[in-house]
């Protein structure tokens, strides 16, 4: 199993793991299998000490009862905890993963036919008297995992392309790649007209990228928003974007919670972020209301205001209200096309509030915008060129934060 994710001839046992190379870059392997009897954390420290990722793969059938369980359960917690923010961090389920392994982690990827629940199904239906099949499709559509394959080769092989984009921990900046794109290629999308009609969001994103090649995460959960990874002549970048084909690209609790998870990882890991904004505003819904979104909104303003890795936007169509969380807090540099609208809550509400014909509003509001914050006008052919340039730019980007112990949650 381990040689589907190693390069061939790289792996050396250590402990109860392995080290090797993913595309010639130095990993370290947590791997378990059969009946889960804990685990020694030697190869953690290992990736610790040397500051490379550590992927932990879950084999397993099923877990011991045992006190020794348990406290090597609490010691792996720990040291995943520990190593949260210094190198990057994958867990793999490729079977039966009941109980606390491990979501102290940043990615999680699974096989299709995992069960996996911290919780054994069993027990739930004792206390709630309900039948539950807690699968990777479940796990995938609630957030809990970032990519599904339809086997394990498949799983190894999305870990393996997502470590590409990554540094080896966060002192490091992400690895350039070779690319034979052209960072001056145009682009060729057409915007529609209509404000609030859907388009594939993805394929100009897609259309930007070196080869137009765009590892999207969470892809079946909080699909209004898009987050992946992608290249700009060989410079890894983030990629965050409302999708108007779901909701319109209205920002909903799960969508900020999404974002938030996403961009603390991009700038840990130094990966700059590139946002492309098409949204009528946060989603109109007592129950996210009741759920949060206040809440959520405010630490999303947080993650955004204390970013240290360039961040990019780009106005594609509307920047209405949810505008100022993901768009204007924290960008270095705002991109807009010509036909951009914004508005405080969106077009029609503050036309009628200010008594005024919504053409004219949104024609004012633009010319307003592209006075004060957004720091040039794009046509759409050169968004590639445009990113590329400004990422060339930011790449000594020096930010400094207040002093502090840490953030308050």
């Amino acid at each position: 199993m381990i040689d589907l994710l190693l390069d061939e001839g790289s792996q050396s046992r250590f402990s109860d793991g392995y080290f090797g190379t993913v595309d010639g870059r130095p990993v370290c392997i947590l791997y378990k299998e059969g009946i889960f009897r804990g685990c020694s954390c030697d190869v953690i420290d290992l990736a610790l000490k040397v500051g490379v990722p550590i992927v932990n793969v879950f084999n397993c059938e099923d877990f011991e009862i045992s006190m020794k369980t348990l406290l090597d359960t609490s010691k792996f917690l720990t040291k995943m905890g520990l190593a949260n923010g210094v190198i990057p961090r994958i867990t793999v389920f490729l079977n039966k993963a009941h109980w606390l392994l491990s979501y102290q982690t940043d990615f999680v990827g699974m096989s299709e036919n995992v069960e996996y629940s911290v919780v054994m199904p069993e027990i739930i239906k004792s206390f709630t008297g309900k039948e539950v099949e807690i699968s990777a499709e479940f796990h995938a559509k609630s957030g809990n995992c970032h990519f599904v394959g339809e086997s394990d080769e498949v799983v190894l092989s999305s870990v393996r392309k997502l470590l590409s984009f990554l540094p080896l921990n966060n002192m490091e900046d992400p690895p350039l790649a070779e690319t034979r794109d052209d960072s001056r290629r145009t682009i060729d999308f057409e915007i529609p007209t209509d404000s609030y009609q859907p388009f594939d969001m993805k394929a100009l994103i897609a259309q930007v990228l070196d080869d137009e090649d765009f590892f999207e995460i969470q892809s079946s959960y909080a699909q209004n928003v898009i987050t992946g990874f992608g290249r700009l002549d060989g410079m890894s970048v983030g990629i965050v974007a409302n999708d108007p084909a779901y909701n319109l690209g209205c920002l909903d609790v799960e969508g900020i919670r999404k974002i938030m998870s996403f961009v603390r990882f991009c700038d840990a890991f130094n990966i700059p972020i590139v946002n492309f904004v098409d949204t009528p505003g946060f989603l109109p819904d007592f129950d996210q209301e009741i759920g949060g979104l206040a809440k959520y909104m405010s630490k999303l303003v947080d993650i955004y205001s204390q970013t240290t890795t360039p961040v990019i936007s780009v106005v594609v169509r509307k920047a209405y209200s949810s505008f100022v969380v993901m768009g204007l807090t924290g960008s270095d540099v705002i991109f807009a096309y010509p036909n951009a609208e914004f508005a405080v809550i969106d077009a029609d509400t503050d036309s009628s509030k200010l008594g005024k014909d919504r053409g004219d509003y949104v024609r004012e509001s633009r010319e307003k915008a592209f006075e004060m914050f957004v720091n040039e006008v794009i046509d759409v052919k050169w968004t590639r060129a445009k990113l590329i340039n400004t990422l060339r730019l930011l790449e000594t980007k020096r930010k400094k934060l207040p002093p502090k112990k840490c953030d308050v949650i």
